[in-house]
């Protein structure tokens, strides 16, 4: 069963995650991050998904 509002967790993670790595340029950080985010929502629900819902 997904877990809803999970998607919006992930997302914040990889987005702090991204902001710490002193080797990545800015340019790699936001594809990075617009991959995961797409790849993340992908498959699992936000809180925003969830409220359509009811």
């Amino acid at each position: 069963m997904k877990k809803y509002g999970q998607a919006d967790v992930m997302c914040v993670l990889v987005h702090i995650f991204l902001e710490r790595q002193e080797n990545l340029t800015e340019d790699q950080k936001k594809g990075i991050e617009s991959r995961s985010f797409a790849e993340i929502t992908a498959n699992y629900p936000s809180s925003a998904d969830w409220e359509l819902c009811v």
